[in-house]
This record gives structure tokens, C-alpha cells and sequence, in this order.
């Protein structure tokens, strides 16, 4: 196909499933090389899960509420001729992160300085082992300096063949190939080990275990099952830093959408898409259906939870009947439960942008995520204007994700009165540190796995895609072109290299790499570009 489609057109047409972060970034790389863009969004705005919802009146980020890997960005908006602090302007945070323990402790961290995650010292990260010493002790500082130089250690074994590499099905594969130096690197990114078994040799301290285990829930995985690989995730927090956007998180997909437009590419808004239209061989796309019109294509990216092509897109299909054999039997990761609640006379309450308050049996809340909600969550709260008298609180409890429809797994139904519980274990965690939730709020709302089910169909509530539960996750999540299809490419939180802001843009980068790879515009087109681009 790829011969064919070169000599046919210099510039091929591509459609995008979905208006999301991973789906705007792929788009823009794409149209940069000249290839023609369409995006296909089934809401009436950009951003996918990064979305946002009024409560009150106020306008609330309810979906993504970290920005890390800032060189990310940059590079995204490089790759289109633009700054990126002409567009979204970034703030570090100060402190990083508060955390509230069941035992009253609080312990603040905070970006390293400089935020080099490539080039860590113990220099840069002296303020959070400071703080560590003066709550926990110099025993607990040390052993904190420790784990960070491993942690930084796995982010330089990864970065370059898994962060910046497609994904091949096998560890040997991922050996064959990256460099010899890369490959010799793979070996120290802890994968035969449990995070928590990890930090179990780190950490003495409960809190300090507890602290780092709770990364694992950035991928929606469960610390006691998901690799010790997975404590590269406090590094790159740490290590790179942790930023606030000046117009909320929002502001990253709409100015995203933004640029696209302003290099030629389309957005569709409404635009449902039900089905992806096969050839009669079934190994590639000619069309993707939006309520009865065909709209045909040389290339399709999907930004979309995978399960949605093979359970919806392309059902009936031989290759969803592949893919749903390959990919239906894996572990969903976790799904959340929201709070938003607009608050007053908040000022003087000692909380920061992120807070986490911690259940006090950490193993015993994951014993019961298997099952429903848990009874004494892990509450993360962000409230992103702290200093304000009038603030946005954002809480989010783990949940699992929905059962698969015909299972005999049962689960509490989200109703008003489960609502209600958790809303009511949120106000009691509070009050043990000293915050009353009934005095400072006023407008509030909910988002339930149910909630996250509907919005984003075949996911099943879970937001991270499959999860990251055993050493061979990475290897078993789809890759960025599935097989059966030539024509068909995935990008997205529930594609390789996972979930999290950065991950979906890098999930961009190659699959924009991929296409002009396999399926490259003409001389011509891509000089034009570079034209645009320029002006």
C-alpha cells in the first residue's frame, strides 16, 4: 500500500478519531509535514478527556491536572514554527506537592532545582531532602537520595527506546532495536519487582512508601501488582517539574486546536464517528461513517480507547475480531471518582495547588478496589487557587472500572447514595485535618465511572486505557499501529507509551514518525510547509 499511495497523491489526507490531546498533537505534526488534516470530534470542544465543566458558575478542569515534561510541549509547538509560551504559559509549582498523612504528619515536596531530570544531582533535589529530614529524620533523607538516583536511573535507561520508540511485542525486540547502550540500560529499570516491594527496600517509613506507591496511580495501576519500572513517574515529576497553565489545563487543548487551524488543519466538531468503512480484503480503511456520510481518507489516526475500534468501529469485522481477542482480556486500569466543589472563605486553610491526604492502610484500600469504592480513600485534591478567598476543589478517589457487560462480577451501582458516601468520606478525612468541608462549600458536583463510561465509549469508566499490572504490560498495551490494518495508527493515553500528558504527545511524535516514514508527501508539499511555517 505504502508504494501505491505515494506515487497516487504528494499529499495524503489523513483523519483523526478524536479531538483530544494526543489526537490535536498528531494532527499538528502531520499537518507540518504537509500532510492534508481533518479531525473528527465527537464533543463540541476540543481536549478529549482534558475537559472542562462548570460548578457554580466557575469553570473546572475535570480531567488532567499535572503538567510535567515541559520540553514536550516545547518541542510539539517547535515542530510548527511557534513558541510555546506565545501560546500556554507555564508556572512552576511551589510546593510541588502537600501531603497530609492519617497520623497528622504533613511533608511538602517540591521541584528540583534546576528541574534537569536528565542531569540529576543531589544538589537538585536538597530541598525536598531537607524537608524529609526535618518531618521524618536524616535516616529517611538518605534513603530518599538513594531511591532517587535509581528512579533517575530508569528515566535514562527508558527515555530514548521506550518513550521516543514505537513498542515492539516482545523485551528482545526492544533489545534488537535501540543502541547496544540503550539496550545494556533496559536492565536496570527494575521490572522483575513490585513498585511496592521496591520501595519497601528504600523506604523504612510507612508514609514514604505510601507517598511513592501512589505514582502508580498516574497510569491507573495498583503499586502492589504494577512494576518497580513505574518509579521513573516520581522522578519525572521531581526531576523536570511540576506546572500550573495560566487559563487551567484547559488551555492546553484549545490552544492546540488553535494552532492546527492556524496551520490549515480542520476540526470537526459533532462528529460522531460510528464506523470505519473496510475494502473488501478487510486490511484497510477507505472511509470513516459520521452520521450516514462517508468520509474517505489515505490515513486514519485513532485517538480514541482501542477497545472503541474493535467493539464499535469495526465490529463485525475479521480484524476486530483479532484485536478483540488479543486485547479484551486485559486488566482495565483504574477508574476515579470526582468531587468539585467551589469553596469560600478558604484562604487560611494550609493546603497548596496539589494535596494528597492519605488513608491510613494503603494495601487494605487497594484490597478493596477490587470490589467498589474503599471505604477510607487516598483523597487527592487540587486546588489550583489556594491563595484565593474563593477556591475550585477538584477531589479525586480511586475507583475501579465498570465490569465488562454479561460478566457475573458484580459492583455497587453508582447512585445517588454511593455518591453520597463518598462524598461523606471526602468531608470526614477533611475534618480529622482540621478543614470543614459544610463551612467553605457551597456549589458542588460529581463525576462517576459511570459518567466516564458515557463520555468516552468501550472504556468502561477506566481512564488510563489497560493497566500496568504486570512487567509485561508495556509489551501487551496496543502498539501505535495495530496489526491487520496498513492504514491505521493510535495515539492516546490507551496506546503505547501510556497515559499522562506528555506520554499522549510523544504518542504523537511517533506516530507522525511512522507516517512520514511509511507514507511520505512529495518534495513539494513538504517545502510549502515549510513556508507556512516560517511566516
Amino acid at each position: 500500500m505504502s508504494t501505491a499511495l505515494t506515487k497516487r497523491t504528494a499529499a495524503p489526507e489523513v483523519i483523526v478519531i478524536g479531538g483530544g490531546i494526543g489526537g490535536l498533537s498528531a494532527a499538528i505534526r502531520l499537518r507540518t509535514l504537509g500532510y492534508g488534516v481533518t479531525v473528527l470530534e465527537r464533543a463540541a470542544t476540543p481536549g478529549g478527556k482534558m475537559r472542562q465543566v462548570l460548578v457554580g458558575g466557575k469553570p473546572f478542569d475535570a480531567g488532567p491536572s499535572v503538567l510535567t515534561l515541559p520540553w514536550v510541549l516545547d518541542e510539539l509547538c517547535a515542530s510548527a514554527g511557534v513558541i510555546r509560551s506565545d501560546l500556554i504559559r507555564l508556572t512552576p509549582l511551589e510546593p510541588l506537592c502537600r501531603h497530609f498523612f492519617a497520623d497528622g504528619t504533613q511533608l511538602d515536596l517540591f521541584n528540583d532545582e534546576p528541574p534537569d531530570g536528565r542531569n540529576p544531582s543531589e544538589a537538585a533535589w536538597a530541598r525536598s531532602a531537607d524537608e524529609i529530614r526535618r518531618v521524618i529524620g536524616a535516616n529517611a533523607a538518605a534513603e530518599y537520595g538513594r531511591f532517587r538516583r535509581h528512579a533517575a536511573r530508569i528515566y535514562q535507561a527508558v527515555e530514548r527506546p521506550f518513550l521516543l520508540s514505537p513498542i515492539p511485542t516482545n523485551p528482545l525486540g526492544l533489545l534488537l532495536q535501540n543502541r547496544l547502550s540503550d539496550a545494556i540500560g533496559l536492565w536496570r529499570i527494575d521490572a522483575r519487582r513490585t513498585l511496592w516491594q521496591a520501595l519497601s527496600r528504600f523506604f523504612s517509613d510507612e508514609r514514604l512508601r505510601m507517598l511513592f506507591a501512589r505514582y502508580a496511580t498516574y497510569s491507573g495501576a495498583d503499586p502492589f501488582v504494577a512494576p518497580g519500572t513505574l518509579a521513573v513517574i516520581p522522578h519525572v515529576e521531581q526531576g523536570f517539574g511540576v506546572y500550573s497553565i495560566a487559563g487551567g489545563m484547559y488551555r492546553v487543548a484549545t490552544a492546540l486546536a488553535e494552532l492546527l487551524e492556524r496551520l490549515g488543519g480542520r476540526i470537526r466538531y459533532g462528529a460522531d464517528v460510528s464506523r470505519l468503512v473496510l475494502d473488501k480484503k478487510g486490511q484497510r480503511i477507505l472511509a470513516a461513517e459520521v452520521s450516514g456520510e462517508r468520509l474517505p481518507a489515505d490515513l486514519f489516526v485513532a485517538n480514541c480507547d482501542v477497545s472503541q475500534l474493535y467493539q464499535r468501529m469495526l465490529d463485525g469485522s475479521r480484524v476486530a475480531d483479532r484485536l478483540r481477542q488479543r486485547y479484551d482480556h486485559l486488566p482495565p486500569s483504574l477508574s476515579a471518582c470526582l468531587h468539585l466543589a467551589v469553596a469560600d472563605d478558604a484562604k487560611q486553610l494550609p493546603l497548596c495547588h496539589h494535596n494528597v491526604f492519605f488513608t491510613q492502610d494503603y494495601r487494605h484500600e487497594f484490597d478493596e478496589l477490587a470490589h467498589g469504592p474503599p471505604t477510607d480513600p487516598t483523597i487527592y485534591l487540587c486546588s489550583p487557587d489556594f491563595a484565593q478567598a474563593t477556591q475550585r476543589w477538584f477531589f479525586l478517589t480511586n475507583a475501579p472500572a465498570l465490569p465488562p457487560l454479561g460478566t457475573t462480577k458484580q459492583q455497587p451501582a453508582w447512585d445517588d447514595a454511593l455518591v453520597s458516601a463518598c462524598r461523606q468520606r471526602v468531608i470526614d478525612k477533611l475534618t480529622r485535618h482540621g478543614i470543614d468541608y459544610r463551612r467553605h462549600v457551597g456549589a458542588e458536583a460529581a463525576i462517576t465511572p459511570e459518567d466516564f463510561a458515557r463520555l468516552f465509549p468501550s472504556s468502561r469508566g477506566a481512564i488510563y486505557g489497560a493497566a500496568a499490572s504486570s512487567r509485561m504490560a508495556a509489551f501487551r498495551r496496543p502498539p501505535n499501529q495495530l496489526p491487520g490494518l496498513a492504514n491505521l495508527f493510535c495515539v492516546g493515553g490507551s496506546t503505547h507509551p501510556g497515559a499522562g500528558v506528555p506520554m499522549v504527545m510523544l504518542s504523537a511524535k511517533i506516530v507522525a514518525g511512522l507516517i512520514s516514514k511509511r507514507f511520505p508527501v512529495g518534495a513539494g508539499v513538504a517545502q510549502a510547509m515549510q513556508t507556512l511555517r516560517s511566516r
